[in-house]
């Protein structure tokens, strides 16, 4: 009986199945670090594992067009030898522990290697089902006949004809799907917002009479190849003003036309701005695709005039969506599009394929700059990774070292503001990997009268100063600069905070998502 079920040939054919999904699943997270240990990863032990997963696949459907044809080799059937038993044994137990082994890994990591698996998993999707639709296609209809193989062969035939033409004319609706972000790059606001499908992207306004609509851009060429669209748009003509952002599909660019889709508007939005004597920020930072619980989180914090985005927004940014799931959804619903947001890169955004072009896609020219917003001047740094260069995690794509180095000549070359001065900087220590290169930074930030430095990084809510001896030997050297780590998620908790800055010092409020106060304490300015 138990050769009979190891030899069927439907039974076969889930194991196919089920080993292309594994395959599939694998290599859709070839980049993603939780599922290798650096030798595996990056000393070509993924590839050969991919190989063997390949490997089982195609035996597996061998295996299966052996049986279903009943392919004959002397007086009995190759499939009731004992050797296409043992092989159907050793595909079936592969791919189970190939299935097991990924599930394992998934569970363990926990929730957001899982999100953000779906995300990576949407660009592989088509091709598993492309493998399958060629096995029905080309192994299965053959042996039907009559009514029923004219049947499936109409059914295989409409649904490829389908799926052409929804590829070639898109059918689903073109839409907004985040409410607008207005990114405060130091220059001019960066008014960014996410789309279902790629097209153009603009900001329409009126200021002193006149109406604009202002496009996402380079150089008169409008861009649209993104879901994720940045217009850039001068500080006046926005504050306390209202706008709307919409955009139109563009299904084909070619170079003498264009083939375009339908066209989306949002509901107007009014810019709130708050430059007096006392103004509050939601600070968030390290959420890790825990959105849900950031929310809430923020949601007890009460009101704010603006958002800290301390970065660290996923595992690592490899696609758009990543990009346009974590961080521009995710600060669309921050702000809703009323309120101004300032944005620190994590040493997360640093890596993957969609890293480089992440600070252009959200309007950014430069990633360090300040922000000044009535009487208190943000100086905003970006502390690049948490590793030195060189570091077999990053694959050889990283400079990071010299990076930093030319952000300390910018940091040099400022001029100490007139009013309060903080600064803004995803890993407190500026450079972790370069103790050098911290000391000379945090030189500048006396030098500039900064106060205090915010940051986040460690996934812990305090002040930084007795965790251990470097944190002791900064506290003795800087004794007028605090530190201060603003929470994040950690386990099943997640911390954000509230600065209220006011003339007196700093208010620092912390919740965890429960609405939990875990953090309240004012620190004055001198």
């Amino acid at each position: 009986m138990k050769k009979k079920v190891f030899t069927n040939q439907w039974f076969l054919l889930a194991v196919f199945a089920l080993s292309a999904f594994a395959a599939s699943v694998f290599y859709a997270l070839r980049g993603f670090w939780v599922f290798y240990s650096p030798v595996i990863s990056f000393m070509g032990g993924a590839w050969g594992l991919f190989a063997l997963m390949c490997a089982v696949c195609a035996l597996s459907l061998v295996l299966f067009a052996l049986r279903f044809y009943e392919i004959k080799k002397e007086s009995a059937p190759v499939c009731e030898k004992k050797p296409f038993f043992i092989l159907s044994i050793v595909s079936f137990c592969f791919t189970l522990l190939f299935m097991a082994g990924i599930a394992s890994i998934l569970y363990i990591s926990g929730t957001e290697t899982v999100r953000t698996a779906l995300l990576y998993y949407k660009s592989v999707a088509p091709y598993y089902g492309l493998v399958l639709f060629a096995v029905l296609a080309l192994l299965i209809l053959p042996r039907f006949k009559g009514y029923v193989k004219a049947a499936l062969a109409v059914v295989l035939a409409a649904s490829a004809l389908l799926a052409v033409l929804c590829w070639v004319f898109p059918t689903g609706s073109y839409k907004l799907v985040s409410d607008p972000t207005v990114f405060d790059t130091g220059s001019d606001y960066a008014v960014v917002f996410g789309t279902n499908a790629p097209g153009t992207g603009f900001v329409r306004y009126t200021y002193n009479g006149k109406e604009y609509t202002v496009y996402a851009e380079n150089s008169g060429r409008r861009i649209s190849d993104r879901t994720v669209h940045s217009v850039n748009v001068p500080y006046g003509h926005l504050n306390n003003n209202s706008y709307t952002v919409g955009g139109e599909r563009v299904i084909q660019s070619y170079g003498y036309g264009s083939r375009l889709g339908r066209a989306a508007e949002s509901k107007p939005y009014t810019l709130r701005v708050n430059v007096g004597k006392t103004q509050t920020y939601l600070t968030v930072s390290d959420w890790h695709t825990y959105t849900k619980q950031a929310y809430a989180a923020a949601g007890a914090l009460g009101e704010y005039d603006a958002v800290l985005l301390l970065g660290d927004a996923a595992g690592g940014m490899d696609c758009e969506a990543l990009a346009l799931e974590y961080i521009v959804k995710f600060a669309g619903n921050l702000t809703h599009g009323e309120v101004p947001a300032v944005y620190v890169r994590g040493n997360h955004e640093t890596r993957g394929e969609y890293a480089a072009e992440l600070p252009d896609a959200i309007g950014y020219r430069q990633l360090y700059y300040t922000v000044t917003r009535g009487d208190y001047t943000f100086v905003v740094l970006d502390s690049g990774e948490d590793k030195e260069d060189g570091h077999i995690e990053y694959g050889g794509m990283d400079g990071f070292a010299g990076y930093r180095l030319e952000e300390l000549e910018w940091i040099k070359a400022l001029k100490a503001p007139e009013g309060k001065t903080v600064v803004l900087s995803h890993a407190w220590l500026f450079s972790e990997p370069e103790p050098e290169v911290s000391r000379a930074a945090w030189n500048e930030f006396a030098r500039l009268g900064a106060r205090f430095v915010i940051s986040g990084h460690l996934h812990q809510c305090r002040f930084v100063g007795e965790a251990d001896e470097q944190e002791k030997e900064y506290a003795a050297a800087y004794p007028g600069i605090t530190a201060y780590i603003d929470g994040g998620h950690h386990g099943n908790t997640y911390i954000a905070s509230r600065l209220t800055l006011s003339p007196e010092g700093v208010r620092f409020e912390a919740c965890d998502q429960t609405g939990k106060r875990v953090l309240d304490e004012t620190r004055a300015w001198e």
